[in-house]
């Protein structure tokens, strides 16, 4: 949106000059096609004649139209020669078109917006510039992002409208204009803001018109429940913004709608509403040459809007048409419109039997659909379906539709009729089609998910192994699939490779249960593992001592083997209940022994780790420091008192550390059963090797150099605890936050044992004996001293007096922080006035001088 400019809003645009091509000057005879030759290296788009594509150049445009009204064949090859070698382009392009009044500046807009290089008009002289309708592939999207756009987008550039070459035949202006509303998802309708409120200036009375024609040619399409849209791309040039672009965006839809309820409508049509057919948005431009980079900025924001935003295309906007097909589909949309009657509409016998075989292949359609509704839409695929009574329904719909087609379409052009019933029944085999995938695909699915369901609940049947009931499903449900599918193949489907194929997700389904319930198994028992250690240590560690470790390790081994006992088997063999074989089972209790082990050592650092070690020891500090045996806070009166405390529970604190650095029973350090390559398989180190994992290779060839270097490099020990850096950085931080403690604590022991000398008190009763006689004369004042004499007796009583002087202390020093602070802002201030600073200086020179 464009802000207020300051500047007044010029008549005109005047574009940029180029100069004209040899191509533009020359002129061929009207009604004929340049003969195949060499294409000039720059091809105008005021060329009126098409020039045959040349395979070693691509150029800027190719006219589509020409101002006689002839289509170009070689619009594809075109294509192909401009876009990237190789690239498959499919449905992924946009049709871009602009509409407008000649010469103002729509090929100037598209050239700026798109980086074509359609012609312009000379600057010199004001004359029609761009004949016909011209196409061009834009190479990038002038945009505000550094990041070149990839979008395919094909811009075509329109004959101006009002054109004094043309003069009132305005028949090429109404067909290139519905032109371009039949085959472009954006159509950009260029106008000067002055134009905004006028009728012919704004080019209403001629997009009435062609709003009828469209009316009537695409409307029947609306009532089949087509989305499909063209976006209105109103561009307002020379925007000063006096007027806001809202305002005029207001005013000319009120003009669309109001053009458009005054249309001529079918009945069946009159219902619609312009918003069914088009979409309307605004850009605002501010002018070109009298400010060029408020023009060029306004340009690259619509650009945004368009390739980097993605605000204006839309999918409804698409024809969803491939490219490799859009070429045939203009040109028929060309030759209807070129042809309409009113606008030259087709009368010939083909097209009416193009459309009357359209008609009565949709209408037999709707009906097959319909029936074809009723008789397998409805029906749930699987449950008590006769599919073989269901390949017979199939052939009777098919040939009953065929028949009425033939009754009512066979009067009509034999080509057309038979075109169109071929087109009819492979929608017809289509339909059936889908019907055979939904069904086949959900017997296999519904087949494979209930044998998954049905597969899981194995778990709790105690009559059969998980293997036998899985081979009994199995069977049940490839039986069951194979049945169905032979009654919908018709004989087309090949019955022995979904049999195999089925068989092979069968299997693969029992195989992933047997390994999910393993897992989920060994995750439960490593559960109650790992729950039962922590448990364990959390109660240890509100007491370390040197039997800490043992008890640890007795309460894991005797988790172990409760787990372990639970899944034994009748013989030697473990057995875990799913059918699995026996060096599965031994591999799944040597599996949870090693994650057991593994656990213990994930479940140790969890709990135990320096920042919980630092913790502990403060607190075991500050119950042996601040509180007696009997639990009572601590009040220490001597210095000495408080350095031998301070000692001891320093000392007695120190001695969690050898019993929480270590796993260590009197049989020594921890070690683990299993190999540390088992362990490392089983997922123990992976933390510390995770830095490592990017250099190390994946190679099997390197397995063997692996080996070598963790030999080479010495591991930590599994019993290790806190590493000799933790053992250091927790002694280090407790020494500090210690020591801080003890220096607080004896900074107010000895504060509060300094005391005034008794004979102090002496001289001062008898030199303030006159103060006190004074004072106990007065009865205020003596209520006061009789007040603070109950409340230090008060405080005495409860022991809470030397914490109150100990408050009032520190609320004097804060007082005196704070006056200081006052008095140091005013002395700043002071000296800051010049006029004080002169004052005070002379005042001094005074005092010396007196």
């Amino acid at each position: 949106m464009s802000d207020d400019l300051g500047l007044p809003p010029p008549n005109v645009d005047i574009e940029e000059p180029v100069e004209v091509s040899a191509a533009s000057s020359a002129s061929p005879a009207p009604n004929t096609l340049q003969p195949l030759g060499s294409a000039s290296p720059t091809i105008s788009s005021s060329s009126s004649s098409f020039v045959p594509i040349d395979q070693h150049h691509v150029q800027d445009a190719i006219q589509v139209i020409n101002e006689h009204k002839q289509f170009n064949q070689q619009i594809m090859e075109y294509i192909h020669g401009a876009t990237l070698p190789g690239q498959i382009v499919g449905n992924d392009y946009h049709i871009i078109s602009v509409f407008g009044s000649q010469s103002t500046g729509k090929s100037t807009l598209l050239n700026r917006l798109f980086n074509t290089n359609f012609d312009v008009m000379e600057e010199s002289r004001r004359q029609q510039t761009t004949k016909g309708i011209w196409m061009a592939v834009s190479p990038e999207v002038s945009t505000t992002s550094s990041k070149k756009s990839t979008e395919n987008v094909f811009v075509m550039d329109v004959e101006g409208t009002d054109g004094r070459e043309r003069g009132e035949d305005q028949d090429f202006e109404r067909k290139a204009a519905l032109f371009a509303l039949a085959t472009s998802e954006i159509l950009i309708i260029n106008i000067w803001e002055t134009q905004v409120g006028l009728y012919q200036g704004a080019n209403m009375g001629l997009l009435k018109t062609v709003f009828e024609v469209n009316l009537s040619l695409f409307g029947q399409s609306k009532l089949e429940n087509n989305t499909h849209k063209v976006l209105l791309l109103i561009v307002i040039r020379d925007h000063i913004g006096v007027t806001p672009l809202q305002a005029l965006a207001e005013t000319l839809i009120t003009d669309l709608n109001k053009m458009w309820l005054d249309l001529s409508k079918p009945a069946e049509l009159s219902h619609l509403k312009f918003s069914d057919f088009f979409d309307v948005d605004f850009h605002a431009l501010h002018h070109k040459v009298l400010q060029p980079d408020e023009f060029s900025k306004d340009v690259k924001l619509l650009g945004d809007r368009l390739v980097v935003k993605k605000e204006l295309f839309k999918p409804n906007y698409h024809h969803q048409i491939p490219v490799d097909g859009w070429t045939m589909y203009a040109e028929n949309c060309w030759d209807q419109i070129d042809n309409n009657k009113d606008l030259d509409l087709p009368t010939q016998q083909i097209l009416v039997a193009k459309f009357k075989c359209d008609e009565i292949s949709n209408g037999v359609y709707d009906e097959f659909v319909a029936k074809h509704h009723g008789l397998f839409d409805d029906k749930v695929p699987g449950e008590n379906v006769d599919y073989e009574q269901m390949g017979l329904a199939m052939v009777d719909l098919r040939e009953d539709t065929l028949d009425d087609y033939d009754t009512s379409a066979s009067r009509y052009n034999q080509t057309i009729y038979e075109q169109k019933r071929q087109a009819l029944k492979e929608k017809i085999h289509a339909k059936f089609r889908e019907v055979f995938d939904v069904h086949a695909k959900w017997v296999v699915e519904t087949g494979v998910g209930q044998f998954a369901t049905d597969i899981k609940k194995l778990k709790t049947r105690k009559d059969k192994s998980f293997f036998q009931g899985a081979q009994e499903l199995e069977h049940k449900y490839v039986s069951l699939i194979n049945t169905s599918l032979q009654l919908i193949s018709l004989g087309e489907f090949h019955d022995s490779e979904v049999i195999l194929d089925v068989k092979a997700r069968f299997d693969a389904v029992v195989a992933k249960q047997q390994v999910v319930e393993m897992k989920a198994i060994i995750g439960r028992a490593l559960a109650k593992i790992d729950a039962g250690v922590s448990k364990a240590l959390q109660q240890e560690l509100a007491s370390p001592d040197d039997q800490t470790w043992e008890r640890v390790m007795a309460r894991f081994h005797e988790l172990l083997a409760e787990v372990k006992a639970r899944y034994a088997g009748t013989g030697t063999v473990p057995d875990f209940g799913l059918g699995t074989s026996d060096s599965d089972n031994v591999a799944g209790v040597e599996r949870l022994q090693v994650q057991a082990w593994v656990a213990l050592h994930s479940v140790v650092h969890r709990v135990i780790t320096r920042d919980s070690v630092l913790q502990l020891m403060k607190d075991k500090f500050e119950d042996v420091f601040r509180y007696d045996e009997n639990g009572m806070p601590r009040l220490y009166q001597k210095v000495e008192e408080l350095e031998t405390s301070f000692g001891a529970a320093r000392k007695q604190t120190q001695q969690m550390v050898p019993v929480l650095e270590e796993m260590r029973t009197s049989e020594g350090a921890v070690v683990p059963r299993y190999s540390a390559r088992a362990m490392r398989a089983a997922g123990f180190g992976a933390r510390a090797r995770a830095s490592d994992a990017a250099s190390e290779g994946s190679d099997d060839d390197s397995n063997s150099d692996s080996d070598d270097s963790d030999n080479e490099t010495t591991p930590t020990p599994f019993s290790q605890v806190l590493s000799p850096a933790d053992r250091d950085h927790v002694a280090s931080r407790f020494k500090r936050e210690t020591d801080a403690q003890f220096v607080e604590t004896k900074r107010l022991v000895i504060q509060h044992a300094t005391h005034i000398p008794y004979y102090v008190w002496l001289v001062m009763l008898v030199l303030g004996w006159g103060k006190l006689v004074a004072i106990l004369r007065n009865p205020f004042l003596f209520a006061l001293l009789l007040m603070a004499a109950a409340g230090v007796y008060v405080l005495h009583s409860m022991l809470m007096l030397r914490p109150a002087m100990v408050v009032v202390s520190r609320m004097g020093d804060e007082a005196v922080v704070q006056i200081k602070a006052k008095l140091r802002q005013v002395l700043l201030d002071t000296e800051d006035d010049p006029a004080q600073v002169h004052g005070a200086r002379m005042a001094k020179m005074g005092g010396h001088q007196r």
